[in-house]
């Protein structure tokens, strides 16, 4: 059986090595998106040299000038972009230090709580053994066990009369008439009405013998009543006797020194609650840096787009164009020299383009893997399992669930539903009247750490290395995230 903490590190395991694939992708778009700029500025430098070779000194001073002045203000804020993202990724880089510390104590407070937990437990079961050998206790459940006896079989009594009431009242319901009058209250002190409606009332009720009838009726509704009254004081009695009950068996526990390690247990579930919030804050604030370096990565109004539209509005004006195909036409070596390092470029940028699209979907495709895995740990801190000890029976299950997740075919939901069927509560006294109420439910996935048989079935394999290569003019090479897919 796999511990409700063990399984909670498995989950932290599985996210951080799901994080951990999102900072390698993330370094590769970073190095993907660089390179492009410096081949943008390397295609630009080759443009103007180009131009200068084939304008004589108005017309390279009317284009080039301009192009200087693009490229001025685009390496300008690039640079700003450049100190902008640095300085994130500085923010990042120490809160995930600090999360990391966090993570590596939390196993300690989850294992106190549990801890905490098992001895309420056997001290629980320590006092109900010793309280079996008490005069009292066992007085007081006699006492118990004979009002308990006595109110079921009072209320079989109550039950079984109020069947028979139904039953032979069909026959005095039916009658319209008999009805009319026993809803007015006729022969009875209740009864009301004029001359001439006393006159009808007493012509119908010896028309149709209403008063034995009435007399029955009475009878026959009044004996379920009392007995549901005595079946009533009975239940009331029996509960009082398990009030008895309930605090003698607790003034045995606070004897044995219960109230200390209850304490104790409150005590390492605040801690641990306090623990898992600091945490959870952290992990919002890291979100919140990663959703920023990747507006200042990918927005439209970044100023590393900013900086590349502006050199590619330089790039398209027609008089450079028209340079490009005049050098193409030129024998001069030189020309021949630059046309075919921009071509080299073109090719590259390419290249470029599409591992950035790559890796663009593939941080879209763990990302979704990551909020998987961290609404499965959340979930699981909300649930109260490592609050209350035991474990997991289906260990493997869980394991391959995991994977599953992480292979993109599974969500937290069926890992909520493979924690909640596989829990147990570990050294359950028989008697329940020993037991805590077992955990809620909470919501949507769970998670945990640790070894199980399950292990990570997905794509590329947790335990798999990452690696990536680029030469200058665009190639690169090639590596594996450990959380599937390939870049």
């Amino acid at each position: 059986m796999l511990s409700a903490g063990d399984t909670f590190k498995a989950i932290e395991q599985a996210t951080g090595r799901v994080q951990a694939d999102e900072s390698r992708v993330a370094s590769v778009m970073e190095q993907t998106t660089a390179e492009t700029a410096r081949l943008r500025g390397e295609q630009a430098a080759l443009y103007r040299e180009l131009a200068r070779m084939r304008l004589d000194a108005l017309d390279q001073q009317q284009v080039a000038g301009g192009l200087d002045a693009a490229e001025r203000q685009a390496l300008a804020t690039l640079e700003a972009h450049n100190r902008q993202v640095a300085a994130i990724r500085q923010q990042h880089d120490a809160l995930a230090e600090d999360l990391a510390e966090l993570r590596s104590q939390r196993g300690e407070r989850a294992q106190a709580v549990q801890d905490a937990a098992a001895r309420v437990d056997a001290r629980e079961a320590e006092t109900a053994n010793r309280l079996t050998e008490d005069v009292a206790w066992q007085a007081q459940t006699a006492r118990l066990e004979g009002a308990q006896a006595r109110a079921h079989a009072a209320e079989d009594k109550a039950q079984q009369s109020e069947a028979d009431r139904d039953a032979k009242s069909k026959p005095y319901l039916a009658d319209k008439l008999f009805v009319y009058l026993w809803e007015r209250g006729y022969g009875t002190p209740a009864y009301r009405g004029g001359f001439l409606t006393k006159w009808g009332d007493d012509y119908v009720a010896r028309l149709i013998r209403f008063e034995p009838a009435r007399q029955n009726f009475h009878l026959l509704n009044e004996m379920p009543k009392r007995l549901r009254d005595h079946a009533d004081r009975l239940h009331a009695t029996a509960e009082d006797e398990a009030r008895k009950l309930a605090a003698l068996e607790r003034a045995g526990l606070e004897t044995d020194g219960i109230a200390a390690l209850e304490a104790a247990h409150a005590d390492a579930v605040a801690a641990l609650e306090a623990h898992d919030a600091k945490q959870t804050e952290l992990e919002r604030a890291l979100a919140a840096t990663d959703a920023r370096r990747t507006a200042m990565m990918e927005g439209e109004t970044s100023g590393l787009v900013q900086a590349q539209e502006g050199l590619a509005d330089s790039l398209k004006r027609e008089d450079l164009r028209k340079l490009l195909r005049e050098a193409l036409a030129t024998p001069t070596p030189e020309d021949e020299r630059i046309v075919h390092r921009l071509q080299d470029i073109e090719t590259g940028l390419e290249k470029l383009a599409r591992e950035a699209e790559q890796a663009r979907k593939l941080a879209l495709d763990l990302a979704r893997k990551r909020v998987e895995l961290e609404r499965s740990r959340d979930s699981f801190r909300q649930s109260g399992y490592e609050q209350q000890g035991g474990g997991f029976v289906n260990d493997k299950l869980i394991g391959d669930i995991l994977g599953g997740i992480i292979g993109g075919v599974l969500s937290s939901r069926d890992l909520g539903d493979a924690l909640r069927s596989g829990y147990r509560r570990g050294n359950q006294p028989r008697d329940q009247r020993w037991n805590r109420p077992p955990p809620s439910s909470g919501g949507g996935g769970f998670g945990g750490a640790g070894g199980w048989g399950g292990g990570f079935g997905t794509g590329g394999g947790f335990g798999g290395g990452s690696g990536r290569g680029r030469s200058s003019g665009g190639s690169s090479g090639g590596g594996g995230f450990r959380t599937g897919g390939r870049f």
